[in-house]
């Protein structure tokens, strides 16, 4: 296994690095400036713990998937999955968005004793995202809402260590969970399995942290009370009101590394949660093992969660936008190791040439 100069090189300068936090603290070496990290020292260090981590590192990721969800119908799409539903939450947490789920199926984890904490992300300023560990109910309202700038959340999985911390729940993005199934796959052998309870976000880009220097430039003086995405555009609430920008503007401050990742739904989380876009005020969720259905079904016999069937229709146009995402990153990638980047997936795989196929189908 490589170490920290080949991380470096393959990965922080190459821009694919996705800022998922992964092989933050782990050693002096790595730092995080901001949005992006840096490697201060020459690391001597052969075999590195940080390399074996990065989700941009090479991985056979259907043997990570088989592993973590070995009884998971496949689904070339969105991932492996036994059931998609429409949810919500039946009373409203201050400052959810959307339905609430994240926040319900969090509160359940903690009130049943999942997990002895909870990886969550707040916001002082409702913009520039703060990892935390939350051990309380209470802590629940820092982590409400959306965060659209990208976050080294994982960095806390250190602090969760040095805190005892043996089952832990990981709320994250699609390179965030893959990270952690990747830290489990390739855990020394006298090193215990992870215990964990994921939940996957939905995510098809992660904001660079220069967007808040924008957002200050654009509306001085207001302060930012929420970020949202509905569909008719990005949407700023400040104390002033509300702003509308054009999602090709926003776009602009995209992370260079979400160019790279082929993973629209956290597909080897346990349970997985995004917008529902056919109708305002629900998610989509989609249940990925046995342990996500569990956290689902407790949920909602407590009446925290509503849930509903999903349409066959709006099923497909997910599907249809994962595939998409899919394909226009796997001609990043290409274009990439074109140009001598080394590439962290199988280009030739069987996976692949099913994505292309299926892309193909629906530009036809």
């Amino acid at each position: 296994m490589p170490g920290g100069m080949d991380l470096k090189n393959e990965v922080f300068q190459s821009s694919t690095c996705a800022l998922c936090g992964a092989c933050l603290d782990w050693c002096p070496y790595i730092a995080n400036m901001e949005d992006h990290l840096v490697m201060r020292f020459d690391c001597n260090v052969g075999e590195g713990r940080c390399y074996a981590v990065c989700p941009r590192t090479y991985a056979d990721w259907q043997a990570i998937g088989d592993r973590y969800l070995p009884d998971t119908p496949r689904n070339i799409e969105i991932g492996p999955y036994f059931n998609v539903f429409r949810v919500k939450a039946a009373a409203g947490i201050k400052g959810q968005q959307d339905g609430g789920t994240v926040s319900n199926l969090v509160k359940t984890i903690m009130e049943d004793e999942l997990a002895q904490a909870v990886l969550l992300t707040g916001s002082e300023d409702h913009v520039t995202p703060e990892p935390f560990l939350a051990v309380d109910i209470d802590d629940i309202e820092k982590a409400a809402g959306s965060r659209f700038l990208a976050s080294p959340g994982l960095r806390k999985i250190i602090e969760a260590q040095a805190n005892k911390v043996q089952k832990l729940a990981v709320v994250g993005r699609p390179c965030q969970i893959q990270a952690l199934r990747k830290m489990d796959f390739n855990r020394r052998p006298d090193k215990p399995p992870l215990d964990l309870i994921t939940i996957g976000l939905f995510c098809m880009w992660s904001l660079g942290w220069d967007f808040n220097e924008y957002l200050q430039k654009n509306f001085p003086g207001e302060k930012i009370l929420s970020l949202g995405i509905p569909q008719h555009g990005f949407v700023v609430k400040t104390d002033k009101g509300e702003h509308i920008l054009p999602l090709d503007e926003v776009k602009k401050f995209n992370k260079a590394g979400c160019g790279y990742c082929l993973d629209m739904t956290s597909e080897l989380a346990d349970i997985s949660v995004g917008a529902f876009e056919a109708e305002k005020g629900w998610n989509t969720v989609i249940v990925r093992s046995a342990k996500g259905q569990e956290l689902l079904d407790k949920a909602v016999e407590k009446d925290y969660l509503i849930c509903a069937d999903y349409p066959e229709e709006e099923l497909n146009r997910l599907k249809g936008a994962s595939i998409g995402k899919k394909n226009r990153n796997l001609n990043n990638i290409q274009a990439a190791f074109d140009k001598g980047v080394k590439p962290f997936i199988d280009l030739n795989s069987e996976m692949y040439a099913q994505v292309r196929k299926l892309a193909e189908g629906m530009v036809k």
